[in-house]
């Protein structure tokens, strides 16, 4: 019973569990679905942290999870609503994988799970970073560009969001301002069309960081320095030539093609299509905004691809190309949004998507991605996904993900599990058992509905007993599980049990045996009722087990009995095709097992027949409306009582109406509709059901029905042009046919068939569609509709077509002359009446007759509209213009556009200017005048010399589209006029402007003569030629280019045949030819040399080639693959390889083997052995010893390159005897020994071997020997016998043996004890600083007493000296004074002894004597004298110097040179100087300071006649006129201001020196001006000011006032005003003598000075120097500028030629003292013009002079030889601005700080430039290819060498290297590496401060030494 209770609990529980799911399932489930769905991309800063939002709905609501898992949560932690929080976090714990990753966020619950999109995080570390704008050079006209510099780490970040120009004016991005400006998206500023104007605007960038909303303003404006062209320039790219660009649909964007040039040029842009480049066609979309930019507005997919920008003007082209990609943001949509399907059917989801471009599309079910196999198919075009007979497993969320290169999108779609049969999953088995234990069946079950279980037993159901119970539920996947339990099982209980899963779409049951050991036994079986017709099984419930057989009786007979029965052995009984009268009656069931045992149960059959329904005829075709209908029903058979219904259409009947229901008896039944309609029509089914079955019937029942009016036609009035659409519908049965007529004639009555033209269409629905209807098709319409039931309907309309006013040309064009009249005609069509106005455009004024007499107007009615004619009698240029004429009617309005063109002849052709000025040839461009409103035929252009007349002028006509034409067959600098007018069909214009030219120069057509060759030395070629002969000059000579090159074998040309000659320029001797040395060439190398003459046009032909060879030279190359092989213990085998081709110079006499011991090292020269094999044996070497190695090769000039030192060790040998043996008595008994080790060990020492023998009355008693370890150096002995001689010697041992032995030491016997000493007197050798120990070991008795003397003298102790106890001396740190001999005494009772240290101590060298033997212009010439070397050799020098103002730099000079040409100097600069020797010990003390000036002056200003010329509104400034004053120009500043006012303005404050013009544009015609301008160079600065007036528009000359060349400041002259003028003056004076008296007694200090340190040094002036400043004199009054800050002092007013005075003639001597001045000829220097010469008109009036020395680079156009090291990592600066160098420890401001750091690197690029484009001594001329520049080539020196120079480190321990070179020796021995210092640091703190104030030495003051104390 407990059993039982127990399977109850159990049922129960699963009953209730069922009821729970199916409470749940009961829901209306949803799946998840995006609310919020994070976007593609998050970035935030770590500042603020960041916050992703994730939330969705469904049913029930679903869970919100974040994959990945966020690893770390006090980084990021996962909120309750699902968002995702990053918190703010520090630079350092940035970690990649969590701010720098992909999320999704995920959804799930029970329906099924989505994925978001990837939300790609990425969380910004926030730094500091300031914002700056460069300044950007632009070429007149030109477009420039400043970009908002910001830092590339945060460039990602910080958008430009508007540029503030210092008007005011605020410029935002994607903004066009005028034309002006222009604001690209990317921040870039496009300021178009720059003129001077331009330069003195400035402009600021605002930022704004869209991570934290920081805003930044750049730190300095930026501006654009405008240049003015010289020539035609090829354009130059501003932008990147390959370029992305990326645009959303509908977007702007603006493609940038930006280049300069001269000409401006013009910009074309072409789009590629089809592979093919074709014109890009512009529109109101497509526009050029400004100069190159492509402006593209709402953008269309359409619109990506490739553009190509092409750039060109008369100089060249260049294109860019930028590469478009267009895109639309993407959607998805995925259909169906929910999909129920089947079991086993199809389901299909497509992916609708939208946006381009599409690069990815994936699918996802339940968050995982779906993969293609036979069930699961995924299309591509379009995305679909196709599941193939959908599985249990298939229903969940679907999403489409689609994704490109910018964005991803998803949707999402739910498959729901549609009706499916329910299926078996489990099922129970056949089982046998006996009574009594408990039975469980279960089966289980799948399906859609859920299926409901029902068991039955043999058919029958489950027996009605406690013991039997039934129980199912479902599980959370859908399975039903049904369970029967059966308790105390018995043996009736057995059978054949079945489980039956059943839904509404079917079923499906399991049956299985279930056998219970018993005797046969039969259960009751109710009635059976059976079906006639069908078939009936009857299983017999037999219980028991095991049964023999089962069989079937009636009537006492055994079944079957006829072929419809079959009965089976299980107890089956089938009867097939029941019949009432043979089947139905009472049959017996009997079972019987083996034993006979039987059992029978009787059950009774019943046979019940369903109805069969009599045929009934089909009535179609036989009905009409009003009709009555009746349909009748009959059975044939079946069982009462039968019952009747009606359905129509499968829709049942209720029998109300029309309808009725009649039952005739009980088998039959009618249907009567009364008045029959159409609505009757359809399928009528009778229904006949009894107990039995049912039977259907159907008959179908049609009505006919005559045409009626669904949408009757109606009369319809439309506008011309419209669409129109007539209705006409009706309805019938059969289906009716419309057809259309139109009437003939405007009225009705007689029609013709409607013909359908293209733009008429006809539906199936009888309505007429009219598309654009016209006039003509008005008219009256019949529609009619038949279907051959009755008569049909028909109805005639009214179709009225309105036309409104309206044009059918909107445009139209007429031209006239000037003064003529003209009618203007405008035809308007529509209905009548209509009003007709005209208007002017312009004015939009309307016109009529009372306005203006010349204006009539008239009108006139036509049948289809009207035409009004507008007559002007006599028209004038401003009738030119658009006449509106304006029609309306009551239908609608129009207008028409008549363009009036008042012609006339052309206006005179303006702004003609010369383009490509070339010396036979130029280019006259003009602006294209008023063409009269005609197009300009032609132009004809007049041109003649300035000497002849207009009569006799060349003439040129070309048509009137050029604006440009080139002028042949002119005359090489010759002036000429030019006017010119233009010409249409109307006639000619006046005459334009007339404009003067004057040709150039050109090339010249000959070839230098008599060209000259010969070698000077290795890498020198003296070169000498003739100029070309006279009449191929072309122009004057400037100077030649000398083209050298290496001559080239065959296989070399074949390998590089393009290299070209290298070229040097030189300037044009006073014979016309010239001279130069080719130096810094290959030595013994043959090189082809070429000379070609130039003038300022360019280089001539070049002379023929003639072949020179440099000579012989040592090698520069050292032997190669240098080998030592050890041969035994003194000697070694050496060989080497000859040194490389390149670099034998020459030809090998031989090679010198240097060989030197390690410990000899940097002590004494090595030793030489010469061979002139590639091998050599060296002998009578040292035994074990490490010998250092070099090679080298030489030449008949000298020696070579020494390869890198390699080492060999000698084998060993056996050692020398020890250098000495002592054996002292210690006591009675005891014997001392002790030695010094061998002086040659010879190898490692492994032990020393001690004998001892004695003297016994003259008889040896024997010798001992004893072995001691090789760190001994002392051994004690017993003394055995008191009276015996005992002797002792010692010999050492190596690896190799025992060696030689000491002499014999012999102890007599002697019981005294004298004093002795153990120790040996020896020679000590040490650097300073060391600590020495002196041993002193004595023996005695008495104990003697220890003295120590030094030098003889008794030696006092100290901190340093200490004697210990045991008698040794130890001296500290030991100096230069403690060298010296060292006795050490000692002495008792019975004897004295002593021993001497000899100690040398070695120190640092002296400083040497420095001298500066020469200066020159970027050089010193350095001569020193050694003092005492310390002991050990110098090794090498360092030279420390400094410019004034600057920093100290160091240069290492080898040892074995005493004088060092200093190079790379400033020019015109005072340096301080010193040098210090460093030995092996280290580096010894620094001379004094030597001063010294490099020579070179400020400029020298030229005349106002070579300076300035000018015309009505600008003054042109020849800068090539300035003198350079030895010093080359860095830049020129130019200011000016109206005469008399005290504002300058500056023009331009960074003019290079290779601008030889300067126009000053801009300015009042007929106003007097000054011009002021300064140069700078190295040595200073020099102002001019310039009076001038500019010409009257007419070109009037205004009288310039000589008598006052210098202006005033102010408007009003002060000195008008006594009262203001007498004070003023008082003090000035005052002042002035105050000045004047310091300055006096200054100078005499400096004089007094300075006579003291050059008095070795003075010259006496020469003859030549007499001579130059005479010439000076006549020629120049200079005056020199202070180079620091301030006013300049030399500046001074000049006007027309004159100047001021100078303040002495002491200046005039420091314009260059080594110029020499020419003024009787046209000669021109590199020196004085930097290579560039103007050749224009003015030559004749401007005098020139040369320097003779050459030229230098500026100070930073080439590294020199060795490194310069500084000690602040500063930049180089301007000489001008030396004064701002000093540290001042923040007394600037950070302001001041980044204008001067930002003007420096302006400087610096400024000069970069300069070195790029100026001439110097290597140029080359375009008729030739060219090679690079070669090095500069300093001054030679008796003793100056580069190869001995080192690159040591700074003072402050910056290098310009990355390595830093010490003065350590890797060889030196152990005990010396902790000596080798650098050269000492010195500070110069104290030094700068007297640079400040001190003046500069004078040209007679040379050297100027300063002493200065430095603590070591």
């Amino acid at each position: 019973m407990g059993l039982h209770c127990l399977f109850k609990a159990i049922l129960i529980a699963y009953v209730i569990k069922a009821d729970l799911i199916i409470i749940a399932s009961g829901l209306d489930l949803q799946g998840p679905i995006f609310l919020h769905e994070p976007p593609h991309r998050i970035e935030f800063s770590n500042n603020t942290g960041g916050l992703v939002e994730c939330s969705g709905h469904g049913s029930p609501p679903p869970e919100v999870e974040w994959t990945p898992i966020p690893p770390q949560q006090d980084m990021v932690f996962t909120l309750s609503n699902g968002s995702l929080m990053f918190y703010p976090f520090s630079a350092e714990k940035y970690r990649h994988e969590v701010h720098a990753t992909v999320y999704r966020c995920k959804l799930r619950n029970l329906v099924g799970t989505i994925l978001s999109r990837e939300v790609h995080v990425r969380g910004v570390v926030n730094q500091k970073y300031t914002v700056q704008v460069h300044d950007e050079y632009v070429m007149t006209g030109n477009t420039a560009v400043l970009k908002c510099q910001v830092p590339s780490y945060m460039s990602e970040f910080v958008m430009v969001t508007a540029w503030v120009q210092d008007t005011g004016m605020h410029l935002y991005p994607n903004t066009d301002i005028g034309g002006k400006y222009t604001v690209l998206s990317n921040g870039e500023l496009y300021i178009n069309n720059a003129g001077p104007n331009d330069a003195f605007k400035s402009y600021t960038c605002r930022t704004v960081n869209r991570l934290t909303g920081e805003i930044q303003i750049s730190t300095y404006p930026g501006r654009i320095i405008v240049t003015e062209p010289k020539g035609m320039v090829q354009p130059r790219i501003n932008v990147e030539k390959h370029s992305l660009r990326h645009v959303v649909l509908n977007g702007q964007t603006t493609l940038p093609c930006i280049a300069q040039g001269h000409p401006v040029p013009t910009y074309r842009w072409f789009k590629e299509e089809n592979e093919q480049l074709l014109p890009l066609q512009l529109s109101e979309r497509i526009t050029i905004v400004s100069a190159g930019l492509l402006k593209i507005a709402k953008a269309r997919l359409e619109d990506s691809g490739k553009y190509l920008c092409w750039v060109n003007n008369t100089a060249g082209e260049e294109t860019i190309q930028v590469s478009l990609t267009v895109t639309a943001p993407l959607t998805a949509h995925l259909q169906p949004q929910v999909q129920t399907v089947d079991v086993d059917k199809d389901a299909q989801f497509q992916c609708i998507v939208s946006g381009h471009p599409v690069h990815d599309v994936n699918w996802l079910h339940d968050g995982k991605p779906i993969l293609r196999d036979n069930r699961v198919e995924i299309l591509t075009d379009p995305p679909r996904l196709i599941i193939k007979k959908v599985q249990k497993d298939d229903p969940g969320m679907y999403q489409c993900f689609v994704s490109n290169e910018w964005e991803q999108i998803q949707s999402t779609a739910e498959l729901q599990l549609g009706d499916a049969s329910p299926e078996l999953l489990y099922w129970f088995s056949e089982q046998t058992l006996q009574p009594g234990p408990t039975v469980s069946l279960k089966c289980v079950a799948t399906g859609n509905p859920l299926p409901q279980f029902t068991w039955s037993l043999d058919g029958f159901p489950i027996p009605d007993n406690s013991r039997f119970l039934v129980g199912q539920y479902v599980t959370i996947h859908d399975d039903v599980i049904s369970h029967v339990n059966i308790s105390n099982v018995k043996e009736e209980d057995g059978g054949e049990y079945a489980c039956t899963a059943q839904n509404s779409i079917g079923k499906v049951s399991h049956s299985a045996k279930v056998n219970i050991y018993g005797l046969p036994y039969i259960r009751e079986m109710p009635k059976i009722t059976g079906i006639s017709g069908s078939d009936l099984v009857v299983t017999c419930p037999v219980a028991g087990y095991p049964i023999d057989k089962i069989h079937w009786e009636r009537d006492g007979q055994t079944l079957p009995i006829n072929r419809r029965q079959r009965a089976y052995n299980n107890g089956t009984l089938i009867i097939e095709q029941l019949q009432r009268l043979e089947d139905a009656g009472t049959y017996t069931c009997m079972a019987q097992n083996k034993q006979k045992q039987t059992s029978r149960r009787n059950v009774e059959i019943q046979v019940l027949v369903p109805p069969k329904i009599m045929p009934i005829q089909a009535m179609t075709n036989m009905l009409r409306e009003g009709m009555r209908a009746a349909i009748s029903c009959q059975i044939l058979e079946g069982d009462l009582p039968v019952s009747f219904r009606w359905e129509r259409n499968g829709k049942p009947l209720i029998g109300t109406g029309n309808e009725v229901f009649r039952r005739l008896d009980e088998y039959s039944a009618s249907l009567v509709i009364e008045h029959i309609t159409s609505e009757h029509s359809g399928n009528y089914t009778c229904i006949a059901s009894n107990v039995a079955g049912m039977e259907r019937f159907t008959v179908p029942l049609t009505v006919n029905v005559p045409p009626k009016w669904v949408l009757e036609p109606k009369d319809s009035s439309a506008q011309a042009g419209q669409d129109v659409l007539l209705h006409c519908q009706s309805s019938g049965y059969p289906k009716p046919t419309i057809t259309w007529k139109k009437a003939i004639g405007p009225t009705p009555g007689e029609y013709k068939d409607f013909l359908y033209e293209p733009t008429v269409q006809l539906f199936p629905n009888g309505t007429i569609y009219f598309k654009k209807i016209s006039k003509e098709s008005q008219g009256h319409f019949l529609c009619e509709s038949k279907n051959n039931i009755g008569s049909g309907v028909s109805k005639v309309i009214f179709l009225k077509v309105n036309v409104p006013a309206h044009f059918q040309t909107k445009t139209k064009q007429i031209s006239v002359a000037k003064g003529k009249q003209v009618h203007i005609q405008c035809n308007v069509q529509g209905d009548n009446p209509i009003d007709i106005k005209w208007k002017i455009q312009a004015t939009q004024q309307y016109l009529d007759e009372s306005l203006d007499s010349r204006y009539t107007i008239r009108d006139q009615v036509l049948d289809d509209g009207m035409v009004s004619e507008l007559g002007i009698s006599h028209t004038y240029r401003q009738d030119t213009g658009i006449y509106i004429c304006q029609a309306s009617n009551a239908f609608g309005q129009d207008e028409m556009s008549i363009q009036l063109i008042v012609q006339e002849v052309p206006e005179q052709p303006k702004n003609l200017r010369i383009n490509s000025q070339q010396s036979r040839s130029l280019q006259l461009t003009w602006s294209q005048p008023f063409a009269g409103n005609s197009p300009i035929e032609g132009y004809h252009i007049y041109y003649k010399q300035i000497s002849d007349i207009w009569q006799n002028a060349e003439h040129i006509t070309i048509t009137g589209g050029q604006t440009v034409v080139n002028i042949q067959n002119l005359r090489p600098a010759k002036a000429y006029h030019f006017r010119m007018t233009s010409e249409n069909k109307l006639g000619a214009s006046e005459y334009s402007e007339v404009v003067q030219v004057t040709t150039l120069e050109e090339v010249p057509s000959g070839p230098p003569l008599n060209v000259r060759a010969e070698a000077k030395s290795s890498t020198e070629i003296s070169v000498t030629w003739d100029a070309p002969e006279r009449d191929h000059w072309n122009g004057i000579l400037l100077g030649y280019y000398v083209g050298y090159q290496m001559s080239l074998s065959p296989e070399d040309k074949e390998v590089n045949p393009t290299q070209g000659f290298s070229f040097k320029t030189v300037e044009v001797r006073s014979h016309f030819g010239g001279e130069t040395v080719l130096s810094n060439l290959n030595k013994y190398t043959q090189y082809h040399v070429i000379v070609q003459a130039y003038t300022s046009q360019g280089s001539g032909p070049p002379s023929r080639e003639i072949a020179v060879q440099t000579m012989e030279d040592v090698p520069s190359s050292p032997p190669e693959s240098p080998q030592c092989d050890v041969l035994g213990s003194t000697s070694i085998y050496i060989t080497w390889s000859p040194p490389d081709v390149d670099g034998q110079n020459g030809k090998i006499k031989g090679y010198k083997v240097f060989y030197i011991s390690v410990n000899e090292l940097y002590e004494t020269d090595p030793e030489v052995v010469k061979s002139t094999n590639q091998y050599v044996t060296i002998e009578t070497l040292r035994k074990y010893t490490n010998y250092t190695v070099w090679v080298l090769a030489y030449t008949k000039v000298g020696d070579g390159m020494k390869t890198k030192p390699f080492y060999c060790r000698t084998h060993e040998d056996v050692p020398s005897a020890p250098q000495a043996i002592k054996a002292i008595p210690a006591s009675s008994t005891k014997i001392l020994i002790s030695w010094l080790p061998p002086e040659f060990p010879n190898g490692d020492i492994t032990g020393y071997t001690f004998y001892m023998s004695m003297l016994e009355g003259g008889r040896e008693e024997g010798t001992h020997k004893r072995i001691l370890g090789p760190f001994v150096e002392m051994h004690e002995t017993q003394r055995t016998q008191e009276s015996a001689t005992y002797q002792f010697w010692l010999t050492a041992s190596t690896k190799i043996g025992e060696g030689e032995k000491t002499q014999v030491v012999t102890v007599p016997p002697n019981n005294k004890v004298p004093a002795r000493i153990v120790s040996f007197s020896q020679r000590l050798i040490s650097p300073w600083k060391e600590n020495l120990e002196l041993p002193c070991r004595k023996v005695g008795s008495p104990a003697p007493v220890t003295i120590w003397r030094q030098d003889g003298h008794n030696m006092d102790t100290n901190s340093r000296k200490v004697i210990a106890k045991n008698g040794t001396l130890y001296i500290r740190e030991c100096q230069a004074g403690d060298a010296g001999n060292y006795t050490c005494s000692v002495e008792n009772t019975w004897g004295k002894d002593e021993i001497i240290y000899n100690i040398i101590i070695k120190v640092p060298p002296e400083a040497p004597n420095l001298t500066v033997v020469n200066s020159y212009t970027d050089s010193l010439h350095l001569e020193w004298m050694d003092n005492s070397h310390g002991g050990s050799p110098i090794l090498g020098y360092v030279i420390n110097y400094k410019r004034e103002n600057g920093d100290w730099e160091e240069l290492q000079v080898d040892a074995k040179t005493s004088s060092h040409l200093l190079t790379n100097l400033w020019c015109g600069t005072r340096y301080q100087l010193y040098i210090t020797a460093y030995n092996k010990i280290g580096t010894g003390l620094p001379c004094d300071i030597v001063n010294s000036f490099t020579k070179g002056n400020p400029p020298v200003q030229p005349k106002h006649s070579q300076m300035i010329t000018n015309n009505s509104t600008s003054v042109t400034c020849w800068l090539d006129s300035w003198g350079d004053g030895g010093c080359g120009i860095l830049y020129f500043m130019i200011e000016s201001r109206v005469f008399g006012r005290s504002q300058w303005n500056i023009i331009s404050n960074h003019i290079p020196p290779t601008e030889r013009i300067y126009t000053v544009s801009d300015l009042i015609p007929g106003t007097k001006y000054q011009l002021k301008v300064t140069a700078h160079n190295n040595a200073g600065s020099t102002t001019a000011v310039y009076n001038f007036t500019t010409l009257s528009p007419q070109g009037v000359i205004y009288s310039i006032d000589h008598a006052n060349p210098v202006s005033h400041m102010s408007d009003s002259p002060f000195y008008a005003n006594f009262k203001v003028l007498i004070p003023v003056c008082l003090s000035m004076f005052m002042l002035l003598g105050i000045i004047a008296a310091v300055l006096l007694i200054r100078k005499r200090k400096i004089d007094n000075q300075a006579r003291l340190a050059s008095s070795s040094m003075s010259e006496s002036p020469s003859l030549a120097n007499l001579q130059n400043k005479q010439n000076r004199d006549q020629q120049y009054l200079a005056v020199r500028c202070n180079p620091g800050s301030g006013p300049p002092r030399g500046s001074h007013s000049n006007d027309s030629g004159s100047f001021g005075k100078a303040e002495g003639n002491e200046y005039i001597e420091d314009i260059c003292p080594y110029a020499t001045f020419q003024l009787n000829k046209q000669t021109y220097s590199e020196s004085s013009y930097s290579g560039n010469v103007y050749s224009g008109p003015y030559h004749s009036v401007r005098g020139s002079f040369v320097y003779h020395d050459v030229k230098p680079e500026t100070y930073h156009s080439k590294e020199p030889e060795y490194t310069k090291v500084r000690r602040k990592v500063g930049r180089l600066r301007d000489p001008h601005s030396e004064s701002q160098e000093y540290d001042t420890l923040g007394s600037e401001s950070d302001n001041d700080v980044s204008a001067r750091a930002m003007n420096s690197a302006k400087y610096r690029a400024q000069r970069d430039t300069q070195d790029e484009t100026s001439s110097s001594s290597e140029t080359t001329p375009t008729s030739l290819s060219r090679k690079s520049k070669p090095p500069f080539a300093a001054r030679k020196s008796g003793k100056t060498g580069t190869s001995g120079k080192r690159h040591v480190r700074s003072s402050s321990g910056y290098s310009s290297h990355n390595e830093e070179t010490t003065f350590s020796i890797s060889n030196y021995p152990p005990n010396y590496q902790d000596h080798i210092n650098p050269p000492a640091r010195f500070s110069d703190s104290n030094d700068k401060s007297k640079s400040q104030t001190s003046p500069r030495v004078r040209g007679n003051q040379k050297l100027q030494r300063e002493a200065f104390q430095i603590n070591v």
